[in-house]
């Protein structure tokens, strides 16, 4: 589950992490607390806010007010804005990024720093990597060990001891709270010199939210889940939608091999609109209503189906398959890799259906025949 900043501010908190104090802006009436120049920020699932024009400097009530109105009228990827809260206006000096992440891949929990802030974080990954700090959180967190992993930044004494400090918390907090994503971006460092977390970026797994609090301070609304999110949810289907440019959409028999799925696409170039995992005991149905919801979905040009007929009936997920395509007369590209039990059975509805098909390869084969299909178009 994805929290909003005031939400993720709050945990931070929680755990002893110095954030900046949020006033929500409620109704009409304007907290008396307020100190002018303060910044006004939406809430939003959703990054990119500030190039959307949802992060404003005001100077007075009057100021406060229109840029409210402005502010809740945004949407960014299709979501709209939840609220908007007001924050003090701080003197910033350095601008750095903290936080942890769960490195699928690797099996470990990650935590991530530098103090080369004002960049996104992916493409500092991508175009400096030599200023991204990875260290691994996954026994916990070492202070030695960060300190002298870190060393190569040259803090100054106070500083790095501030950094550490805060690290620590962080750790904590992100295994307390079953975190799979928890970063601070900014951690800004004051002309005090103090160290203070003024946004914050929250991701619990759904799997540990029966043993969490209800961290939500503001109601969700409808908008923020489209409609296929909505339809997953009825039939027992994991559905996520990630890049809104993305054209491809996924569906697998499991967590894992979607992920994998996915990564292979980028790998190869192509950028994946959504996940759809079947879960298990899989049937006909399930596959039915997997394949109508990807595509009922207008981004999604292209599919890639990713099953393995274990304790699952091959022929079955197939004629699931087949149905929602020739009721929704789609015309949609699909590649599919398909094997285990009744997998011939299977593999002539979806030739029959004209889908490219990869019986006994790879992963990798099946994505490069779906992106040659999509460069032929």
């Amino acid at each position: 589950m994805d929290y909003l900043e005031i939400e993720g501010k709050a945990q931070l908190k929680r755990f002893g992490i110095p954030v900046n104090e949020s006033i929500l802006l409620a109704g009409e009436d304007i907290p008396e607390e307020i100190v002018y120049p303060c910044v006004l920020k939406g809430q939003i699932l959703s990054g990119k806010r500030g190039k959307a024009g949802a992060v404003r400097v005001v100077k007075s009530e009057e100021e406060l007010r229109e840029a409210k109105k402005i502010i809740e009228e945004i949407t960014i990827n299709g979501k709209s804005m939840e609220g908007v809260i007001a924050c003090g206006f701080l003197p910033i000096k350095e601008e750095y990024y903290l936080g942890m992440t769960l490195d699928v891949k690797n099996r470990t929990m990650v935590m991530l720093f530098t103090p080369f802030g004002g960049m996104e974080i992916e493409e500092l990954a991508v175009k400096s990597p030599e200023k991204l700090l990875r260290f691994d959180c996954t026994d916990g967190f070492c202070a030695q060990s960060f300190r002298e992993a870190a060393a190569v930044f040259d803090l100054p004494g106070k500083r790095m001891d501030q950094v550490v400090e805060i690290a620590e918390k962080l750790c904590k907090a992100c295994f307390a709270l079953d975190a799979t994503t928890i970063e601070i971006n900014p951690l800004v460092v004051l002309e005090d010199e103090s160290l203070m977390a003024i946004d914050s970026k929250l991701v619990i797994d759904d799997n540990s939210l029966y043993r969490q609090e209800d961290y939500t301070l503001l109601p969700r609304t409808s908008q923020q889940r489209s409609m296929q999110e909505e339809e997953a949810q009825k039939y027992d289907l994991t559905y996520i939608e990630l890049d809104p440019e993305g054209d491809i959409g996924t569906m697998a028999g499991g967590a894992g091999i979607g992920m994998a799925t996915m990564d292979t696409i980028r790998h190869y170039g192509g950028r994946v609109n959504n996940f759809l995992d079947l879960g298990g005991g899989v049937t006909a149905e399930k596959t039915y209503q997997a394949m109508r919801i990807l595509l009922q979905n207008k981004k999604t040009d292209y599919i890639l189906v990713n099953v393995f007929g274990g304790i699952n009936n091959c022929a079955e997920m197939a004629e699931g398959i087949s149905r929602a395509y020739k009721e929704v007369g789609s015309s949609k590209p699909v590649a599919v890799k398909s094997r285990g039990f009744n997998q011939e059975q299977g593999w002539a509805i979806y030739e029959e259906l004209g889908f490219a098909q990869t019986k006994f390869g790879t992963t990798d084969e099946a994505a490069v025949a779906l992106l040659n299909m999509k460069e032929a178009r």
